[in-house]
């Protein structure tokens, strides 16, 4: 069994997904990337996502790892490589 955890991230978004931040909800852990993508369609919809200041909300699983490297800065999710995200445009 794998100590990897994985995390659901939203994002609110520029239209062209090159300038990101991350939006401040409660961080929900998995213990599969198949349980945590079943619920980004779910996550997309939840008030967080609704309520974001952005034009494209993205959401994604992420491990640890990866949530570590994008750092609380601007994230260009054009330039993340090997990560397919989810988006719901408000």
């Amino acid at each position: 069994m794998s100590a990897t955890l994985f995390a659901l991230a939203l994002f609110g978004c520029s239209d062209d997904g090159t300038a990101c931040q991350r939006l401040s909800t409660p961080v929900q852990t998995y213990e599969t990337q198949a349980q945590c993508s079943a619920q980004l369609d779910e996550a997309l919809g939840t008030d967080a996502a609704m309520r974001a200041d952005a034009p494209t909300v993205f959401a994604q699983c992420l491990t640890s790892r990866q949530i570590a490297l994008l750092g609380k800065g601007t994230v260009d999710l054009t330039r993340v490589n090997g990560m397919e995200f989810a988006s719901a445009g408000f």
